[in-house]
């Protein structure tokens, strides 16, 4: 996996523990996430999509993480991207958002915290978090 941006190594670390109990070691290796700090991100956090291999399946992608976050919420922020990059990544869920699981979707037509992908990201990423802080990885 191939990390970009000014990241912190506690970051990284973490990213790394992330991605190990997220992908397998093969589609590890295809990965490459741009991190960038910004002001004002909605929801603290925001995956898009940015290149996309010969066959069509994401593999680029850029996370921006809200600046000036506590240490907490930026390790649970990117613990929920990287879930997000994981459903791209597996093609769990396209760049539209039109598709989840191959099953058509209206995102506009559902509350943010209702949206399934959404679901997975807060459950998923806590747990990432939980084992990152408390676990054995």
């Amino acid at each position: 996996m191939i990390i970009k941006g000014k990241i912190t190594k506690k970051d990284l670390k973490a990213i790394d523990i992330f991605a190990n109990l997220l992908f397998s070691p093969q589609l590890k290796r295809h990965i490459e996430i741009t991190i960038v700090y910004r002001k004002n991100v909605a929801h603290f956090g925001l995956t898009d999509i940015e290149e996309y291999n010969l066959r069509g399946i994401p593999r680029s992608f850029v996370v921006e993480i809200q600046r000036g976050l506590d240490e907490t919420e930026r390790l649970k922020t990117i613990a929920h991207e990287m879930v997000h990059v994981k459903q791209y990544a597996k093609k769990e869920l396209n760049g539209q958002m039109t598709l989840w699981h191959g099953q058509p979707v209206d995102a506009d037509k559902i509350p943010y915290f209702d949206q399934p992908w959404e679901i997975e990201a807060y459950d998923v990423g806590d747990f990432l978090f939980e084992e990152y802080m408390y676990g054995n990885v």
